[in-house]
């Protein structure tokens, strides 16, 4: 029997990547991706990773930048940490963005970035669904695992507030002509009919590992049934438009 060994190459790279996630990566607090700059001093590791090599949203970056214009007014579901938010009003110049984020944790470090932006905020803490009430999240490590699709058994829940998208388009000074949506699966339980006819292009990130191939493809059956075509597909991240 032949015994192989690492190369030395092999073992630096390795001790240097094992460094970079655990001591350079923890001490980084600031960071600018596409012109908007963030505070990720309480993000973890990989997610400041993501950040850093200029992966995070960037499928809903370059979407955004491809269909939106200075003249719309946008409805956000999962602001998350505000990136694609101040994307939108810092770098495209929308009129309007109205953002609705689930977790008050997560919308004090939307807060945040808002201020390192000299931007305040539009948002709504609640959580998109099929009607107004409160409804049940699942908050997990990560801010982009909170859901109000179910998980896992023993997770941390809360109660938050639950809104339709009647009433979110509601709360827009204008009608809204964008629907930006990423909230992990629970897509799947709202009731797009109840979008304004002036809402002409949506992004939206469908999660089939989490509801299943057949209710995506059921919801951009629904999706077409509305007057929507689906203009492209990055990943698990599509435009439609009408």
């Amino acid at each position: 029997m032949t015994l192989t060994f690492p190369s030395l190459t092999s073992l630096w790279q390795n001790f240097r990547l094992r460094w970079y996630f655990k001591f350079t990566l923890p001490a980084k607090t600031r960071a600018t991706l596409h012109g908007v700059e963030l505070d990720i001093s309480m993000l973890s590791s990989i997610m400041k990773n993501n950040i850093l090599e200029g992966r995070y949203e960037f499928q809903e970056c370059r979407l955004a930048r491809r269909c939106l214009n200075s003249n719309d007014v946008v409805l956000e579901l999962g602001g998350a940490i505000g990136f694609i938010g101040l994307f939108c009003r810092k770098v495209i110049g929308v009129r309007h963005h109205l953002t609705v984020e689930a977790n008050p944790a997560t919308i004090e470090i939307l807060q945040r970035n808002y201020r390192l932006n000299s931007m305040t905020p539009e948002v709504v803490h609640a959580a998109a669904a099929a009607a107004d009430g409160e409804i049940s999240l699942d908050v997990g490590g990560e801010f982009w695992e909170n859901s109000i699709v179910s998980r896992q058994e023993g997770g941390k829940k809360i109660q938050v507030p639950s809104r339709s998208l009647h009433s979110l388009s509601a709360l827009l000074p204008e009608k809204p002509t964008v629907l930006i949506c990423d909230i992990e699966g629970a897509e799947t339980h709202l009731d797009f009919s109840q979008l304004p006819s002036t809402v002409t292009r949506m992004i939206i990130e469908l999660h089939p590992s989490m509801v299943g191939e057949a209710a995506v493809n059921d919801l951009v059956e629904k999706f077409h049934n509305l007057g929507f075509r689906t203009e492209t597909v990055e990943e698990n991240t599509w435009l439609f438009v009408r």
